[in-house]
């Protein structure tokens, strides 16, 4: 039995004619010490989902039930202080008065305090930061802060734990590294747990299992791996890593219907059966990322990996791999 199971949930804003939903018949199933990640643009629903789950938002269908418990229905709602749910926010929400310690054990009042200064004391040590008790919140940098509020979310031993975008307020450079970090903090601590991102690197760098949304809708629940290689649908493919989908006619292929080229696909050869104008030339050490033009207008990318790169308006024979080629209904190209 999985953990974490939402069952055909909705959840939607205002009434009558305003009412609008956000999140609509949205099933997932999460197993015991997995990392799941709801990875979406912005307004997709993927946050909404979270306060569901934790409790600030009512479902109006559907059901979430968590270690063989409902946690709601739209008759029937837990308090969000009964539900055994920890949720660290987007912005942390440390107390600025408050040092490392005192933040990491807020919440374990229930405790008594020699259980509550060693339960502290393990959760510091889980995080690497055994050493900054003491320090406050300003004196950290915001990797440090990061892992503050992290074992601040832990400390209670929630069954499940919630992340916000827990790396949108850190450097770009640092985010897929504490990403990795995050994971193996996680899997130490046998944490379940569901974070929501927009960024692709993060969610691949820490999930277990990928649920890709838009409209508030899951479009395919899986590993980074069978999202990229096997994308359920056009959505995901144009989504998911780099990619043009191109009727397999304009690339010397047999068939009437789609075919999604991902750059690592395209080969120059000196006899390709494809010809290509270069439209763009980009250094991406340590090769080169092309735009190219085939004859009927279709536009891909290419990855050269070495050696010296063609420039703009030159004249290619190329060939397009066709291993794991993943192929979709033809659709009318003059509407996209």
């Amino acid at each position: 039995m999985p953990l974490l199971h939402l069952e055909g949930i909705q959840v939607a804003y205002g009434r009558g004619p305003a009412r609008r939903v956000v999140v609509d018949e949205l099933s997932l199933s999460l197993e015991r010490g997995a990392i799941g990640c709801l990875l979406g643009a912005s307004g997709c629903g993927k946050t909404t989902v979270l306060r569901a789950i934790a409790g600030f938002e009512p479902v109006v269908a559907g059901a979430i039930h968590l270690d063989g418990r409902c946690l709601a229905t739209p008759e029937r709602a837990l308090p969000i202080e009964q539900r055994p749910v920890g949720m660290m926010f987007q912005d942390y929400a440390l107390f600025p008065h408050l040092s490392v310690r005192a933040n990491a054990g807020f919440g374990l009042n229930r405790m008594t305090r020699a259980a509550r200064e060693q339960r502290v004391a393990d959760m510091l040590v889980l995080v690497g930061l055994a050493d900054r008790g003491g320090a406050f919140p300003h004196e950290l940098s915001g990797g440090q802060q990061q892992r503050v509020a992290l074992a601040r979310a832990l400390a209670p031993s929630p069954a499940l734990l919630l992340l916000d975008e827990p790396f949108s307020n850190l450097d770009s450079a640092l985010r897929e590294h504490l990403a990795t970090e995050l994971r193996a903090i996680l899997k130490s601590a046998g944490t379940t747990a569901l974070l929501v991102t927009h960024d692709q690197a993060e969610a691949s760098a820490i999930a277990d299992v990928i649920g890709v949304m838009s409209d508030g809708r899951i479009r395919q629940w899986a590993g980074a791996d069978e999202l990229y290689h096997a994308p359920a649908d056009r959505f995901v493919a144009g989504f998911v890593g780099r990619g043009s989908i191109v009727p397999a006619g304009a690339l010397g292929l047999a068939g009437d219907d789609d075919i999604l080229v991902r750059p690592e696909h395209v080969t120059i050869q000196e006899n390709g059966p494809v010809r290509a104008r270069v439209l763009a030339s980009a250094f991406r050490g340590p090769g080169h990322l092309l735009r190219l033009a085939l004859p009927g207008g279709e536009v891909i990318e290419a990855d050269l990996a070495t050696g010296p790169a063609p420039v703009a308006g030159d004249q290619l024979a190329i060939g397009i791999s066709t291993h794991r080629a993943v192929r979709f209904p033809r659709q009318d190209h003059s509407r996209n």
